[in-house]
Formats: structure tokens, C-alpha cells, sequence
């Protein structure tokens, strides 16, 4: 039984290797919405505009306009996400909430966004690609 577990495993990890990891051309398939933004709390739609399923986790990072140049914002303390997979249909949206406060203390004024990363899924639902998603709200 181990055995196949871990051919099993093994074959995952060559296939991960397979998916492009190129961006693709149209920043509209996937958006996020920001709903509520404040400098403690967040919370933000993803809305998938592909023609196919879309798969993500719980994590992100907020970056911070400095100047015209998007940084990343430093964390406070180590973060840990539970790693789970979220499949989202087409046309579908979701709602998520976090607390930036406990991962990146209260946030200054200016303007933020949060950035995730999706992978796009093919009609057989196999990863066909990733992209990023941006979100932005002034504080």
C-alpha cells in the first residue's frame, strides 16, 4: 500500500512539473473584488470570468504602492495557511475575509492590494496555466 502511495506521489510531482507557469494574455479571466478593506480587516470576491474551472488556496500576500512601483509588504509574524484546494466554476465567485492586522500589523494609510495566485484548469481539469490576481483598496 505504500508502495502505490508513493508511485503515486511521484507521478503527481512529474506531472507538476508539465504545467506552464507563463501568464496569460487576458488579466480579465480572473478578478478580485475587494468588498471591505480597512487597516486591520479584509475581505474580497474572486470572480472567475474563464471558460473553465479555476483552483486556489487560502493564501495571499498584500503589496503596497510606493511611488508608481508595487511592493511587497513586510510581515509581522510567520503565517500559516491551511492547505486546501478551492475549485471555482465558471461564472462562480467567492468570498473570503482575513485578518491582515495579525499578519501584517495595522496598515498606514495609503493604497494596498492583496495578490493570489490561481491555476486555470482545462475541460479535463488538468492545470493548463497560472496566473496572478490583483485587488486594490486605499486605507
Amino acid at each position: 500500500m505504500k508502495r502505490i502511495i508513493v508511485l503515486l506521489l511521484a507521478i503527481c510531482l512529474c506531472f507538476c512539473g508539465c504545467v506552464s507557469t507563463e501568464p496569460q494574455i487576458d488579466p480579465n479571466l480572473i478578478k478580485i473584488e475587494i468588498t471591505y478593506g480597512d487597516s486591520e480587516n479584509i475581505t474580497f470576491d474572486v470572480i472567475n470570468n474563464a471558460k473553465d474551472n479555476i483552483e486556489f488556496g487560502s493564501e495571499y500576500h498584500i503589496e503596497y504602492l510606493d511611488g508608481e512601483e508595487w511592493a511587497p509588504l513586510e510581515e509581522k509574524t510567520e503565517t500559516f495557511f491551511t492547505m486546501i484546494a478551492h475549485i471555482l466554476e465558471p461564472g462562480g465567485k467567492m468570498n473570503f475575509s482575513f485578518d491582515i492586522a495579525a499578519r501584517y500589523g495595522e496598515l498606514s494609510n495609503g493604497t494596498y492590494r492583496i495578490a493570489k495566485t490561481f491555476t486555470l484548469l482545462n475541460e479535463d481539469g488538468i492545470p493548463c496555466g497560472r496566473q496572478m490576481a490583483y485587488g486594490d483598496c486605499e486605507v
